[in-house]
This record gives C-alpha cells, structure tokens and sequence, in this order.
C-alpha cells in the first residue's frame, strides 16, 4: 500500500528532471449553458463578485454572470451544469432551524407522519376527531418536522496534496498559466473545486455548511452558515492555503466531531495517504453518532498510472528524501499495490456504511461530482 513515507513525492510520481512527452490530461471543461433562473444568475453573480452585496449586483445594468474564472475554484459554467442538482442526506437528520430534511424529531408540519393514542397532557387540537369517531378512541397526528442539514467539507492540505503532475512541470510558464486557468491542476486544487461545488449546492438550498483545513490537525474553521458571505469566506480560505506539512486527518476528523451535532454529514477530501486504520476509526466514530460519511479519493492521473517514461526521481513531499528509479521494472508491482490500496479503501468504507468515490485529476472536477450526486440520487 502506498504510505507517504514511500521514497516518491506521491506514488509513481516522478520529478521534473526527467524528460518525456506526455501530453495534457484530457477532459477539459467546456463553457456551460445558459442559467436557467434570473435568481440562479444573481446568486453567481453575488458569489463572484464579493466586493458587491447581492442586491446592488442584480440592479446594476453590468451584472451578468462573468464568462471567465472569476474565482479560482468556483467557476460559472461548470456550476451551471449542477445547478438542477439537489444534496441530499441517505439518513434521518436533526436540526434546530427549519429546512427541507426529514428528521425524527416530531413538530408541525404539513407532512403527517403517524398517528399516536392520545396521553393526559396531550394538546386538544392534536386530536384526529374523524377517527374518534370511526373507533371511538382518541388519537393525535404526528407529523415530521422539516430540518436544516449541516455539511461539514474537510479538505486535506498536505504536501502531497500539492502535485500537480509531471506535465505541468515541463511546460512553459506561459503554458502553465493558460492550462491552471483552464483545469484545476494538483490534488489540493481538483479537492477544493469538488469542495467549493458542493457548498454552493448546499447553501443554494438553504443548507448550512462548515469548511476546514486537514494540515497538522485542523486549521481554518469556518463555523457552519448558510449565507453567500459565507461562500465568500470559504473561498477566500481556499485560495489563500498552501499544501504542505502532515494532514493528521484523523486528528482533524475527530475536532470536527467534537464540535458536530448528531447527525451531521461529514465530506472528506484527500488522497489518503495516512494511515488507514487511525483514519478509519475517526470517521467510524462520526457514523455511530449517527451522522453521514463520504469520502472522496482525490488522486493525480500520474499516481493511478505511472507515466510513460523511462526513467524517474522519485521524491517524498514531505522529508525531500529522493530516489531514482526505471519505472518499467516498478510498473507491474506498482499496478499491483496501487489496485490492493484503492480497493482496501473502498471495502472498508463500504463496509461501514460510508459514501466512497475515487476521483481522478485526469477528469473534469464536475463531471466527477455530477456522476457521484447523480448515482447518489438514485440510492436515496
């Protein structure tokens, strides 16, 4: 299994000595379609323009929903292609603040969910009277309360987090820049667009959601809201990180559950380098208190397979340790490990009742969330 004290910067990640003609990864995002409400285009128009509030954006006659990348991970025509999507949580949640999720906790609601016999104490109103009369017993209506559902995203922001790829390292500066502004590039940026998508899906459905940093433990909380400002923030706190250092992503896990209602959903973010069995049991402790689990598996197409090159300087992001190699006598083992360690996690996630996807850099960040809400829908 490959672990981040392993003699590479990430597994069968080789450095920008070396020389080869790979190409770009494919899948570049497309422009998207047209928004399809005058509130959906004054709500990205808000978002990516945080130096204005929502209301002066829609009145002003030049706000329109920009073309370009306005924010580094939150770009326009990808979020058009979600928009008609909805985040839903697989389990029963609890909340204070009304919103669009059964929940077990009992209110009023236009949602009637059973009928209880009636108990000294009982309001009179509560009393179904029509079948009082059928059965000459007194009942009262329950009905389901309508919750807010409280998402909290971890992103991994360790230095492994930060490769980026061999093919980046061997192009131009200038070609650079044209390729960041068209693909998020290094692990920490594919997590982040996949983590900055599902929070304006969540907030768009007046939801709450939380954001946090797995670097040394956590860092940068963002307390849970559901506001525009709020989106703003998280951004903001993306964009300024740095991946570098250890996650500790256990230890973060487990001050995320500390500071967490019941049934909240955590959303992880990383490649999973770390330890599996202190991981495992952070977040197994976050679904026996009866919240949900999802996991995606964020890796560089180069670590999923090596590329096709002959030679590589294998470099530990973290102890800059090197190491060099021929990639055609490590392939075949490399393959080996590199398939035990993916289905390893996908089993024992699985097996606990926890949402797993792999996530590939070769593939656009939306089309990988849209596959997943899409398959999630289905399982609802």
């Amino acid at each position: 299994m490959p672990s981040k004290n392993d003699s590479s910067q990430t597994p069968g990640t080789p450095s920008s000595g070396i020389p080869s003609s790979g190409t770009l990864p494919s899948g570049t995002p497309s422009s998207g379609t047209k928004a399809r409400t005058n509130d959906f285009v004054q709500f990205l128009t808000g978002i990516l323009s945080p130096g204005r509030s929502p209301k002066t954006a829609a009145s002003s006659p030049s706000a329109a929903v920009p073309a370009g990348l306005n924010r580094r991970y939150l770009r326009t025509q990808d979020l058009r292609r979600l928009s008609h999507l909805f985040f839903s949580p697989r389990r029963i949640i609890e909340g204070q603040y009304s919103g669009y999720h059964a929940t077990r906790q009992r209110g009023q609601s236009v949602e009637f969910r059973d009928y209880r016999q009636y108990m000294p104490g009982d309001e009179i109103g509560t009393i179904d009277w029509k079948v009082y009369g059928r059965s000459d017993k007194l009942f009262i209506k329950l009905y389901e309360h309508q919750a807010d559902l409280t998402v909290h995203l971890l992103v991994d922001a360790s230095a492994s987090m930060g490769y980026y790829g061999l093919k980046k390292r061997l192009l131009s500066s200038h070609r650079r820049k044209a390729v960041a502004a068209a693909q998020p590039q290094s692990k920490y940026d594919y997590a982040c667009a996949l983590a900055a998508a599902i929070a304006f899906l969540v907030i768009k459905q007046h939801d709450r959601v939380s954001f946090s940093l797995a670097q040394k433990g956590l860092a940068d909380f963002l307390a849970p809201a559901g506001s525009m400002p709020h989106l703003v923030g998280i951004l903001n706190k993306m964009e300024a990180a740095l991946p570098k250092g250890a996650a500790k992503l256990s230890d973060a896990i487990r001050q995320i559950a500390g500071n967490s209602r019941r049934r909240d959903l955590l959303i992880v973010f990383s490649d999973l380098l770390e330890d599996r069995d202190e991981i495992m049991k952070s977040l197994t402790m976050c679904a026996h208190r009866g919240g949900e689990v999802i996991v995606f598996h964020v890796l560089h197409a180069d670590e999923l397979k090596l590329p096709a090159v002959e030679n590589g300087l294998f470099i530990d992001s973290e102890t800059k340790a090197q190491l060099r190699l021929n990639l055609e006598d490590i392939r075949p083992a490399y393959e080996e490990k590199m398939r035990d360690f993916l289905d390893g996690w996908s089993k024992i996630t699985r097996a606990n009742d926890m949402d797993y996807t792999l996530c590939s850099t070769a593939d656009p960040y939306w089309r990988s969330l849209q596959r997943y809400l899409t398959g999630r829908a289905a399982r609802i």
